[in-house]
């Protein structure tokens, strides 16, 4: 049998330099009537970090979480606190939350990664709701109230006063992070948590360490939410961290990013993210327009039924069946 052909350099750099010229380039176009676009870009980017760790936990291990919302606001409670209550410096309250994050997943991880299938999925689900409970009911929180001043990740004073800067910045990280999420599916570690995906027995009758496998990237996925919380608290909202964005509704929206996207693609996950992000904010305008009040229910509904049926009609994801249906197309012409 030929052995692979390794991969070519073009191969593993070409879509990370694409990416990183659409993230210096298509900012700038955001000027005038368009501006608005800035913010939901800074938001859209924190959802594309959540969803990477998410795609490496369900997409490549086969790991159900339906309580990833509650990994973001723990991180983003952690350094608002840090920052403010606790007279932390910045910098300290940025490795503190990202520490707390990590070691929140390493210890619940160890508990409900034991757990497969609904068990597993209903463990995740009990822990986001109780991590939602404490943002909105704990005095430490501030309850439903939430912190107030909370100081701004500020280079010399560049990116706390821009929102394009702000997109920057936070994109930025989006693009470290996702070249280090493709370095590790292309790794030896990479095809290891993928053969724990299609068969965890036979992966370990291998010598694959499941469970060590699984609690690492399950800890990955909880340090890149802490990550994205933190953005969230000093970039995103500088000035006030409250509950409400850390609610069951984003965990569903989470993995409905990742099932849109695909639950085996890092960039998948990224338009999953930017699609998600989209159709949220559109149906948030266009409910405004009409005069609706119960937006947040009708987004509950509108995305618990996108999920439901993404899992039944296009089960590994909208973005590769297009992908498909074009390439088929295509050679049909051809």
């Amino acid at each position: 049998m030929k052995p692979p052909e390794p991969t070519s350099p073009r191969q593993v750099y070409q879509g990370p330099l694409i990416f990183l010229g659409l993230i210096i380039v298509l900012p700038l176009l955001a000027r005038g009537q368009y501006a608005y676009l800035l913010p939901l870009a800074q938001i859209g980017g924190l959802y594309a970090i959540l969803v990477t760790g998410l795609t490496l936990l369900m997409g490549f291990t086969g790991q159900v979480s339906l309580g990833h919302a509650g990994f973001y606001g723990f991180g983003a409670y952690v350094a608002a606190l840090a920052a403010t209550s606790w007279g932390m410096p910045l910098a300290g309250a940025v490795v503190l939350a990202l520490i707390a994050g990590a070691l929140l997943a390493l210890m619940t991880g160890f508990m409900v990664l034991r757990l497969k299938g609904n068990l597993l999925a209903l463990a995740t689900l009990c822990l986001g709701i109780i991590l939602g409970e404490l943002f909105n009911k704990s005095k430490i929180t501030g309850g439903a109230a939430g912190l107030f001043d909370l100081p701004r990740i500020d280079f010399w004073g560049w990116p706390g006063k821009s929102a394009l800067a702000k997109v920057y910045l936070v994109w930025a990280v989006v693009w470290i992070v996702v070249v280090l999420a493709l370095r590790l599916t292309m790794s030896p570690a990479g095809r290891a948590i993928q053969a724990i995906h299609f068969d965890e027995e036979a992966a370990a009758a291998l010598g694959v360490p499941v469970f060590a496998l699984k609690l690492k990237i399950f800890v990955l996925a909880g340090f890149l939410a802490a990550l994205a919380g933190v953005l969230y608290a000093f970039v995103y909202t500088p000035a006030y961290l409250g509950p409400e964005e850390f609610s069951l509704m984003l965990s569903v929206m989470l993995v409905t990013m990742v099932v849109l996207g695909g639950m085996g693609s890092i960039w998948g996950g990224l338009i999953g993210a930017l699609v998600t992000t989209g159709l949220h904010e559109v149906i948030t305008l266009a409910g405004e327009k009409i005069g609706f009040t119960q937006i947040t229910r009708f987004e509950q509904l509108f995305f618990g039924a996108l999920l439901v049926g993404m899992l039944v009609f296009c089960p590994k994801g909208l973005v590769p069946s297009i992908a498909r249906l074009g390439l088929r197309r295509w050679r049909r012409r051809t």
